[in-house]
């Protein structure tokens, strides 16, 4: 085979490769972004996110690369339409086993390789790209929080105020962590005030204790 057509061929093959890898990339971007809840998710990085999906499949059309993500066109656009209007139904689904968050940080992080992969491959803003890293950030310290506060109330339940006192605290400090996120500050307040409602309970028994 001449050396042209050995390069054609190449390049060909190539582009193939490239195209799969996008759509399979992609593919599992639009899996990860329907794992993690609504509560954890920012609004604007699940658009900024389904945006993105499209502008994919935009590319793959044109290419004229068929695959099963790009047959998701109407649905991702029918979820972009719903989201922008506040028709769709929020699914605000907390974490309550370590298997839960380890699904969801799963997700983010195949959220997070791909947002760092906009930037170095599409030369989208860092500065945007920055900030909806920031967001998906937090997601993963709220479904923590989540976790953390629901094993402590476990352990009221049981009468382990300590280990409760334990966990509320852990969880306070993975929200201070992104404290400079919306919301993050209402967060911060609400396991303070569950921080002092244990500590209360502990003290006044150990003061009881103590004056027996």
């Amino acid at each position: 085979m001449p050396a042209f057509f050995r390069w054609r061929k190449q390049l060909r093959e190539l582009k193939e490769k490239q195209l799969s890898s996008l759509s399979n990339r992609s593919d599992r971007l639009l899996y990860a972004l329907e794992t993690v809840s609504d509560r954890y998710l920012a609004k604007e990085t699940k658009l900024f996110i389904i945006e993105y999906l499209l502008a994919a499949i935009e590319q793959l059309i044109t290419a004229n690369f068929q695959s099963s993500f790009v047959t998701k066109k109407i649905y991702l656009a029918r979820l972009l339409t719903e989201l922008k209007l506040g028709k769709n139904v929020m699914v605000k689904d907390r974490v309550t086993s370590q298997q839960q968050l380890e699904q969801v940080q799963n997700a983010l992080q195949v959220m997070l390789r791909e947002l760092r992969y906009l930037t170095e491959h599409y030369g989208v803003s860092r500065t945007i790209i920055r900030h909806h890293i920031v967001l998906v950030r937090y997601a993963h310290a709220l479904a923590h929080r989540d976790l953390l506060v629901r094993q402590a109330r476990q352990d009221l339940d049981n009468d382990k105020k300590g280990r409760a006192l334990e966990k509320y605290r852990a969880a306070l400090s993975v929200i201070e962590k992104n404290i400079s996120v919306s919301g993050a500050k209402k967060e911060a307040i609400r396991l303070q005030n569950m921080i002092q409602d244990v500590e209360k309970v502990l003290f006044a028994k150990k003061d009881k204790t103590e004056s027996s």
